[in-house]
């Protein structure tokens, strides 16, 4: 019994071998690089852990409880002012922006101490700032 393939299933079963086969897949990433997603999936689970910045402790005076206090606390403005992050996030400038240094542990302390950031965490981050640190 032969089987009938359609082009695009042939082309997309190419595809997956391929990727499977150099490990390609791997290094897409295709998760939004926008505060909501940042913050939900990477600050809050990860910089309010061990007590760090949560509405009770507030290491440094910094809580990422409230999706809209963080961002305030990281970009220097508020979330619905419409104006370009400045503070410690500089609004398309990764490279001067003190988060990066500080979750790559470049110069100081890596933030967070604990369990640092994976490299594609770090660089979902680092997208978002090259795309303006907007606030969704």
């Amino acid at each position: 019994m032969a089987v009938l393939v359609s082009h695009s299933c042939r082309a997309a079963m190419v595809a997956a071998a391929l990727c499977l086969a150099f490990g390609a897949c791997a290094e897409i990433d295709d998760r939004p690089a926008e505060w909501s997603y940042i913050h939900a999936a990477i600050i809050k689970p990860n910089c309010t852990t061990s007590n760090c910045h949560t509405d009770i402790s507030k290491a440094a005076g910094i809580s990422f409880d409230d999706r809209d206090q963080g961002y305030r606390f990281l970009a220097g403005v508020a979330c619905d002012s419409g104006a370009a992050a400045r503070d410690l996030v500089v609004a398309g400038e990764p490279e001067l922006s003190k988060l990066m240094f500080m979750i790559r542990g470049e110069e100081v302390r890596v933030m967070p101490p604990d369990i640092p950031l994976a490299e594609a965490e770090i660089d979902l981050i680092e997208r978002w700032i090259e795309g303006g640190a907007l606030c969704d």
